[in-house]
Formats: C-alpha cells, sequence, structure tokens
C-alpha cells in the first residue's frame, strides 16, 4: 500500500517540491543569515501594519463622508474628518516600503560588515520615520483641541501631559535606529554579554505571552462563543501592552539569571574579569537594557496599557451580555461600552442625566440617555428619551445631538405632550461630555492624561476621594522602572563563583521577586485607602528591591559570596563596631 502511494505521480510531484523547498529555506535561514531574515520580516510586517492602519482610514473617511453628505452642506462640514491622516498614513506606508526595500539589499557577507550595518541602520531610521509619519500627525489632528487647552470631550485637558506622551512615543521609536548605531560601536565583548542575555529574553518574552493567551482563552472561551472573529482578535490585540508591561519585570530576571548563570559555569565571566573589566562594567551593556525595558514599559503604561485594561473588561461585558442573550434565543449584537448605566445631576440647571451605555472614549456617542429638565418647583418640565446622544464639539456654537427621540413636555397640570423625533439639535446645554462622564472612570484604566485632567478638575475634593488617582498616577512612573531593579536583582544572583551553583541564586531571585508583588498589593492598596502617601505607596517597592541589588552586586563586584540570610545580622553588627572603631 505504502509503495503505491509513493509510486504515484502526485505524491511524487509533492515530494520533489517538499525537497526544493526545504532545501531553498535550509539556505535562507541558515545560521549565518537568520539576523537578515529577521530584519526583513520586521520590515515586511511594518509595511502589512501600516497598510492595514492606511485602509481603515480610507474606509472611516469615506463612511464619514457619506453620513456628512446626508446631513447637508451646513452641519456635514462640521462631521467630515481632516485629510492630514490620510496624507500622513500614506506616507507612512511608502518609507515602510522603501525600508523594506533597503532590507532586501542586507546580506551576511564578512568581508563588508562596515556595509551591512549601515544598510541596516538605514533600514531601521526609515521604519522609524515611516511609525512616526504614520502616529503622530493622526494623534494631533485627533487630539487637536488638546493642543489650544480645549478637549474634544469639553475637559481642560494637560499641555504637559499630552507633550510628554508625543516625547516618549517619539523617542521609543527613534531609539530603535540609535540603538542599532550603538550597537554597531560596541567591541565584541559588549556584544557577546547583549546576545547572551537577548536569545533566552526573546525565548520568554514570547513563551509568557503565549502560556499567557492559552490561559486566557481557557478561562474565557464560553464567553466567546458566537462573538465575531474580527472583535475576538481586537480583544486581544488591544492587551499585547498590558501582557508585556505586565511580564516583562519576570522577563528581564530570568533572562539575565540564564545568561549570568551559563556564562559563569563556562567561566567566560572569570575570563573577562582577568582582561583587567570590573564586575560592573561588564554588567553595564544588561544594566542599560535594563533601563530600555523600563522605558519600553513607561511608553505602554503612559497611556496604552491602562485604556487596554478598560477595553478588555468593556469587551468581556459585551461577550457576557450577548452570551446571555443568546441563551435566552435572542441575538444581540452591541457595540463595546465601558460602563452600563450612570448619572449625572446638575443642580445649577436643574438637570438630571441617565446614560445606559457609557462610551470608551468621552467624546464618542453615549446609548439609552434620558435627561430631565425639572422647573422651580423640581417638577418635571421636559423629558428627552434617546437612542443615542452626541456632543459636536467643534460647531459653533457647540451643540448636543440626539437621535431617536422622545420628548415629553408637561404642562401646569403636569401633563405630559408626547413627540417622536429622528433628530434634534440642543445647543443650550451647558454640559459636556466630560461633566456628565467624568466621575464614572475607573483611575485604573486611566493614564497620565487622564489621571491628571481629573486631578485638576477635581482639586477641591477631599483627599480620600483622590488618593486613588493620585497613587496610579505615581505608579505610572513606578511600575515601569521594576525591570531595572529586577536586572539589578538578577546581576549579582546570577553570578557564581563558587561550586555550589546557580540553585541559591535562582532561590533568591524567586523570592525576592515574590517579595516584590507582596509589597506592591500591600503598599497600594494603603495608598489607594489614603493610609499612606501617594508617592510612597507607588515607589517603595522600587526603592527596596533596587537597593536588595545594590546590596548583592556589591559582595559580587568584590568577588564575594552572597552571606546567607543567618550571616546578616552578624555581618551588620561588624560593621557597625568598624565605623564605629573608626569613628
Amino acid at each position: 500500500m505504502i509503495e503505491t502511494l509513493t509510486r504515484n505521480p502526485v505524491t511524487t510531484f509533492f515530494q520533489w517540491l517538499y525537497r526544493v523547498l526545504k532545501g531553498w529555506l535550509a539556505k535562507a535561514m541558515g545560521r549565518s543569515d537568520k539576523r537578515s531574515i529577521a530584519l526583513k520580516g520586521f520590515m515586511a510586517s511594518l509595511v502589512a501594519g501600516l497598510a492595514l492602519v492606511f485602509y481603515g482610514t480610507v474606509l472611516d473617511y469615506r463612511a464619514a463622508a457619506d453620513a456628512a453628505q446626508k446631513l447637508g452642506a451646513e452641519e456635514g462640514m462640521h462631521e467630515l474628518p481632516s485629510l492630514v491622516p490620510l496624507i500622513w498614513q500614506g506616507l507612512g506606508v511608502f518609507l515602510a516600503v522603501l525600508a523594506f526595500v533597503v532590507s532586501l539589499w542586507v546580506r551576511e557577507d564578512t568581508s563588508e560588515q562596515g556595509r551591512r550595518g549601515t544598510l541596516i541602520i538605514v533600514a531601521l531610521w526609515i521604519a522609524a520615520f515611516a511609525s512616526l509619519a504614520a502616529w503622530l500627525p493622526t494623534d494631533v489632528v485627533e487630539t487637536q483641541r488638546a493642543i489650544s487647552g480645549k478637549g474634544l470631550a469639553g475637559e481642560t485637558p494637560s499641555i504637559a501631559a499630552y507633550v510628554g506622551k508625543l516625547f516618549l512615543i517619539s523617542s521609543l521609536l527613534l531609539s530603535i535606529p540609535v540603538a542599532a548605531m550603538v550597537y554597531f560601536r560596541l567591541s565584541l565583548m559588549d556584544r557577546y554579554v547583549i546576545h547572551s542575555f537577548l536569545s533566552p529574553f526573546s525565548f520568554c518574552l514570547f513563551s509568557f505571552i503565549a502560556i499567557w493567551l492559552i490561559a486566557d482563552f481557557t478561562d474565557n472561551g464560553d464567553s466567546f462563543a458566537g462573538l465575531p472573529l474580527g472583535r475576538l482578535l481586537n480583544f486581544y490585540v488591544v492587551q499585547v501592552p498590558f501582557v508585556i508591561l505586565f511580564v516583562m519585570p519576570i522577563v528581564v530576571l530570568l533572562s539575565g539569571l540564564f545568561a549570568l548563570g551559563n556564562m559563569s559555569k563556562s567561566n567566560e565571566l572569570i575570563s573577562m574579569i582577568g582582561t583587567g573589566r570590573s564586575v560592573f562594567r561588564i554588567l553595564l551593556p544588561l544594566f542599560i537594557i535594563g533601563a530600555y525595558s523600563s522605558l519600553v514599559c513607561l511608553a505602554f503604561k503612559y497611556q496604552w496599557a491602562p485604556a487596554s485594561v478598560g477595553k478588555k473588561e468593556a469587551i468581556m461585558d459585551t461577550a457576557h451580555q450577548e452570551s446571555r442573550a443568546k441563551r435566552h434565543g435572542t441575538l444581540v449584537q452591541d457595540d463595546i461600552w465601558s460602563k452600563r448605566g450612570w448619572m449625572h445631576v446638575n443642580e445649577v440647571d436643574r438637570r438630571t442625566w441617565f446614560v445606559g451605555k457609557v462610551p470608551l472614549k468621552l467624546s464618542d456617542e453615549m446609548a439609552d440617555v434620558v435627561v430631565f429638565q425639572l422647573d422651580d418647583r423640581d417638577q418635571p418640565e421636559k423629558i428627552w428619551i434617546a437612542n443615542r446622544a452626541r456632543w459636536v464639539w467643534n460647531a459653533e456654537p457647540t451643540r448636543w445631538v440626539l437621535s431617536g427621540v422622545r420628548i415629553y413636555e408637561y404642562d401646569d397640570a403636569n401633563v405630559p405632550r408626547i413627540s417622536s423625533i429622528s433628530r434634534v439639535a440642543i445647543d443650550d446645554w451647558s454640559e459636556t461630555p466630560w461633566k456628565v462622564l467624568s466621575s464614572s472612570q475607573d483611575p485604573e484604566h486611566l493614564g497620565i492624561p487622564g489621571l491628571t485632567m481629573y486631578l485638576n478638575a477635581n482639586r477641591d475634593l477631599e483627599d480620600r476621594s483622590l488618593a486613588s488617582f493620585r497613587t496610579n498616577w505615581w505608579y505610572v512612573f513606578a511600575e515601569p522602572l521594576a525591570c531595572l531593579a529586577m536586572i539589578l536583582v538578577a546581576a549579582p544572583l546570577g553570578i557564581v563563583y563558587s561550586r555550589r551553583g546557580g540553585m541559591a541564586g535562582v532561590t533568591g531571585a524567586i523570592t525576592v521577586f515574590a517579595l516584590m508583588y507582596v509589597m506592591r498589593g500591600t503598599f497600594l492598596a494603603m495608598g489607594h485607602s489614603d493610609r499612606m502617601p501617594p508617592f510612597f505607596a507607588a515607589w517603595t517597592t522600587n526603592f527596596v528591591v533596587a537597593g536588595i541589588g545594590l546590596v548583592l552586586l556589591w559582595f559580587r563586584a568584590r568577588n564575594r559570596e552572597v552571606p546567607k540570610i543567618g550571616q546578616w545580622p552578624g555581618l551588620l553588627m561588624e560593621r557597625v563596631k568598624a565605623v564605629g572603631a573608626s569613628g
């Protein structure tokens, strides 16, 4: 039977095709050319990503143009989006294609290493400018009112926080070609230390992300039944910044332990020290990588990661709603909402708002809105019940647009007159989306711009009400620095001078990592409840962990073993006596 199948012409053809492809891949993915293949793959992914973003913007512009045409010439002009994102994103796609073309010239040729490095740097610079062109002008246009001090939702934004976001993300994008330029100027020893760290780092990072994806999909699989594929992909894509931020400290810790443990066992560290380099100088590339990892995490934590947590919860809530509707025999395809059910009371104008569905972005449409207007006797004067409510921030004057409205108008005898209208515009309401919905925001879902705006707008509230927001403001900067603190711990514990092996260092590192999470949760809880100053609630954990790492590094730098826990009291006493004797 098997012989008959192998003699079949179709089977023979596929066997031949398999051998050809296998030989081609083996040649292309040879050990000496993996890095150039990885560079080409990265550039191709960048082209595909920016092209998808550009295509989505084109579709959104066409949909907005069609909607504006239906509204008419006067109001439609306010609804028509700017052409700036289309132009700059198109330029970004062109530059990304150019970067991909340059990367095709990169070859593994030991006789022309300088030319190879130059091509890589040029490709990365073009790719960085492509990303900036596709992102920066679009972000500025979408938040142009933030530049002038008038937010899209009627808030008063912090210009410093917004400019800080632009500077941080721009620095992160431009740091990639800068890091490549620095790398090609390093010595062989520094490059070897970096390679020893990056191999386990890449493996650990992708492994932890894969494990998280599998675990999350297993836990939420029932809720995803019947969920559209696009929404399911959106659910996981938006969480990438949060997941990277969450796993990065343990990835840095384990990678440092593994790299330095291998270098210690093979006596490579001893050889490096024998060349005249100090322990700190040998470990300097790892400390720089730890600081760069903190920069990456800070860029995510500044706004993207908190927003992704809020969007994840909103998508899960929508999935649960649809799952319950499906079990009851109804099919409901709803949008994604941040919160369901919110009330705002405007005591000055005697208006009360009930918002059934709160949007993720306060400048977006609300749904299932009921607005009560009371008279001087606190009796109903007028009620609007709308399917949708949208605030047109760029109209003159600004106005609320209600769609699918039922209006109840009460006479002196409190008898309502009911009317229905498809669309109504109201320009004499003083409320903005920020005034109506700002207090519904969760501090865990806000980055620095949102937290700063909330604290500035509610500075008159008591400290206990603002404690969570102030603690989270400081924690945005403190959490990313855990990567640097972890490399300070991993460096001394990964170095092994004796024959005891590396298990003691691994055990110590895991203990410090567990201690970090216990302290972090405890101090943050104290900060949120106003039992601890916000700054210390956010930063104390990093100070303690970094202090432990520096003390351990002091022992390693002097070629001494890290003392066991029982030996620390005696060492401290000896140190105190020595200081007293010298005094």
